[in-house]
């Protein structure tokens, strides 16, 4: 088997570990860190493609994007290094895994890069877009069988998890990453669906959009709709009205029907309201948490703001500063906002090399979507990522979810695929 097959295979491999969400997670070592299946397969395949022949035939041409991803990870692990003052070694530490764990799954972006340059495109492009598909309706069917079995999770209040109820949350146990996460992909099927120019794909490809957008409704999740909303107007206003049209449609039909989705929209204007008008009386409960720990996130930024506490430190950050009484919660490592949980870690120097990450993520899938030199199902897999790109930054205002693993290797692995495209591969 050559090196190219058995690192798609293992990259495949890599796509469906998301579907085991929370059940994947194992405790080694004593540490106080939830080891996933992908962060220990990671590792061995890193050092596969190392020792192998392929990095050396990667081109040098997308030198900003590594500009990007080595400065910020320069600038995590100095930040880290700097919260030796004010942690114990121990803790650092344990904060060391979560860069380690960014850093394994940033990877995966010239592993699959490695994949895709080469003349023969198009046969791996579709052996990881079907996977990623066939991982994507696993997630969902198990909401789907979640709903059905076991709708209320109070009783996974004890270790950690938010109870929530008669929400979709399949393996993952959380109805906002995962929404976000179908948000996501869902853009990058509408964009494919939008260029092909294949009848029974583009059914196929609809049905399935369809499986994951009543999957995206029945999580309930505000910050998912908001997500999949923004993600769905770029398409619409970059390519098709009748797409937009469409999907207003179907969302005032699933609300008008659904109380508990009423209710949702709801408490979303009039959290919005809230924001605007800086008043606590109005949000409900959740909301109201989000601000707490937005304005934590801010205070923490204020103290440190050119380096920040040191990457993923806040969780002892907070236990320090009586923000949190138990470290066990899950939502005490980071704030419900991404880039706040950047800054507060490290600086606003850390910031803006994740940003140009991003900004050199959206850049390239446009003038990707622009050339007409590429292969139409390319085009619209840019078309794709670029709206479901800024539906996941329009989501990590409300969630954690750029720094959520599960998100982060369907991330990283588009964004590979995205900067593979060349005009002269049809």
């Amino acid at each position: 088997m050559k090196a190219k097959t058995k690192l798609t295979f293992l990259i495949c491999l890599t796509l469906l570990l998301p579907t085991l969400g929370e059940f994947g997670r194992i405790n080694l070592f004593g540490l106080d860190f939830g080891f996933l299946y992908s962060d220990l397969i990671l590792p061995p395949m890193i050092l596969y493609w190392l020792i192998s022949e392929i990095p050396k035939r990667i081109s040098s041409r997308n030198k900003f994007i590594y500009f990007s991803i080595f400065g910020f990870l320069f600038i995590a692990s100095f930040s880290l290094l700097l919260s030796l003052l004010s942690l114990p070694t121990k803790e650092v530490i344990q904060s060391a895994f979560y860069l380690i764990r960014f850093t394994e799954y940033a990877m995966l972006f010239p592993l699959t890069y490695s994949i895709l340059d080469t003349k023969k495109q198009t046969k791996p492009f579709n052996t990881l877009f079907k996977t990623t598909i066939l991982s994507s309706l696993i997630i969902a069917i198990g909401g789907f069988i979640q709903l059905v079995i076991y709708p209320d999770l109070k009783k996974l209040a004890e270790f950690g998890f938010d109870p929530h109820i008669n929400r979709l949350v399949s393996t993952w146990l959380d109805p906002n990453f995962i929404g976000g996460f179908f948000a996501f992909i869902i853009c990058i099927l509408l964009g494919i669906i939008l260029h092909s120019k294949n009848k029974k794909e583009q059914l196929f490809l609809s049905l399935i959009s369809i499986i994951l957008l009543i999957a995206t409704f029945l999580t309930y999740s505000r910050s998912a709709y908001l997500a999949l909303a923004g993600g769905i107007f770029i398409i619409g206003l970059l390519k098709s009205r009748q797409i937009l049209f469409t999907v207003i449609i179907l969302a005032l039909i699933g609300i008008n029907f659904s109380p508990r989705a009423q209710e949702r929209v709801g408490e979303l204007l009039t959290s919005f309201n809230s924001i605007i008008f800086n008043t606590y009386e109005n949000p409900d409960p959740t909301a109201r948490l989000r601000l707490i720990s937005w304005e934590q996130a801010i205070e923490l930024i204020k103290e440190k703001p050119i380096l920040g506490q040191g990457f993923n430190t806040l969780k002892y950050i907070k236990l320090q500063k009586g923000f949190v009484s138990d470290e066990d919660i899950h939502s005490a490592s980071g704030s419900d906002s991404s880039l706040l949980t950047i800054t507060a870690t490290t600086g606003i120097i850390g910031l803006f090399f994740y940003l140009l990450i991003f900004f050199s993520a959206l850049l390239k899938s446009f003038k990707n979507w622009l050339n007409k030199k590429i292969n139409p199902i390319f085009r619209g897999y840019n078309l794709g990522f670029f709206a479901g790109t800024i539906s996941l930054l329009i989501h990590s205002n409300f969630v954690n979810s750029l720094l959520f693993p599960q998100i982060m290797i369907f991330f990283w692995i588009a964004l590979g695929v995205v900067f593979s495209v060349k005009p002269r591969l049809q």
